[in-house]
């Protein structure tokens, strides 16, 4: 059985490292010359987001249910949210960073070298077509809709244009800071993470705003929320990405995984986890002819759970950031929701993709 994994993130790479562990025979293709995003980043994982695994975060149930384990960038313990009008400091134990990109403990560089026999092909642009005549087997990992687009799969739901710094200064390690302003980011937000306590990453995210005007944005962003005087390195602008969903991961003998399997959420973006997750479970389907439809089934409703307050957010002014910032800042509520293992997001997220189907 031989097996070709398309991309060398996360989802690839754990997919290739549990294709090593089951004995398959396998190959890893990336089309850059080496492994991480040519961009510096840090992901949240916030706990509140992957309560419903009921252990101990993400990356401990990743580690006890898949195998795949990582140094961690911090831990996050404090949550300022800033709204025009409103203030709110989370604290607690609300969820991890996660280095990304080109350095040394990227969780990409971590996993790659985590690889004993399978081969990584650099700098080689794969096609999902000729491999799949090729292999028995084709994984599609590359980070982007379009195998599953020309395979008829792919569903749109909204584009995200992201544009940052990395910055220097003096930061908590275990803090950050998430801005909402629709002035700036539209009913996207902004978001500063340490690296460590000298190095941060600014990151604006924008939905429902132009692409033309990101950097017009950026600097309005940094002027109204006075990060003039950070230290700012350079500016980066990485490609925009499609955030949307597939009506089947799987084609014949082509898996899709990670984002090129929409696993990603429409509210703050993220799905490393998913990814990983989603690369293993291609792996154990391949060897154990398990329908693989079915594995991923479950984390697509959880994204979709989760994605279901995008159509909420989407029609909010600053008044509406203001009042949400207000009610997460209210004890009860903001104890329940970051500091217990209660799937609050899940369920009020089922809730309202329900109801928001049936005005369909």
């Amino acid at each position: 059985m031989k097996v070709a994994i398309l991309g060398a993130g996360p989802a690839g790479l754990a997919c290739a490292i549990e294709c090593e562990k089951l004995g398959i025979d396998a190959v890893l293709i990336e089309r850059s010359i080496s492994v991480g995003w040519m961009w510096p980043s840090v992901n949240y994982w916030p706990n509140m987001y992957y309560n419903h695994f009921g252990v101990k975060g993400a990356r401990e149930y990743l580690k006890q249910y898949y195998g795949v384990d990582f140094t961690v960038l911090n831990d996050t313990k404090s949550i300022l949210m800033k709204s025009p009008g409103k203030q709110v400091d989370i604290t607690g134990t609300l969820g991890l960073t996660i280095s990304r990109g080109k350095f040394q403990n990227s969780l990409e560089n971590q996993l790659v070298h985590k690889l004993g026999k399978i081969p990584v092909y650099y700098n080689y642009l794969g096609d999902y077509k000729a491999l799949s005549k090729e292999y028995d087997y084709v994984v599609v990992a590359t980070g982007k809709e379009t195998e599953a687009r020309d395979m008829g799969l792919w569903q749109n739901e909204s584009r995200v244009y992201i544009i940052g710094s990395t910055v220097a200064g003096n930061f908590d390690i275990n803090s950050s800071t998430i801005y909402f302003n629709t002035e700036y980011a539209g009913t996207g937000y902004a978001r500063l993470t340490p690296f460590n306590s000298h190095i941060a990453v600014i990151g604006l995210y924008l939905i429902g705003m132009p692409e033309f005007k990101a950097q017009e944005l950026y600097y309005k962003f940094i002027k109204m929320e006075k990060l003039d005087s950070v230290d700012c390195f350079n500016l980066i602008m990485p490609p925009a990405f499609t955030i949307g969903k597939v009506t089947s991961f799987q084609k014949n003998n082509v898996f899709l995984v990670g984002r090129a399997a929409g696993l990603v959420d429409n509210v703050i973006g993220i799905g490393g986890v998913e990814a990983m997750i989603s690369g293993t479970m291609a792996a154990r389907a391949i060897k154990e002819k398990k329908d693989y439809n079915n594995m991923v089934k479950p984390l697509q409703t959880h994204i979709e759970n989760i994605s279901a307050f995008r159509k909420v957010i989407d029609k909010f002014t600053n008044t509406d950031f203001d009042k949400l910032i207000t009610i997460l800042g209210t004890p009860g509520i903001k104890h329940i929701i970051y500091n217990t293992k209660i799937d609050m997001v899940g369920k009020i997220g089922s809730i309202l993709k329900a109801l928001q189907a049936t005005k369909q």
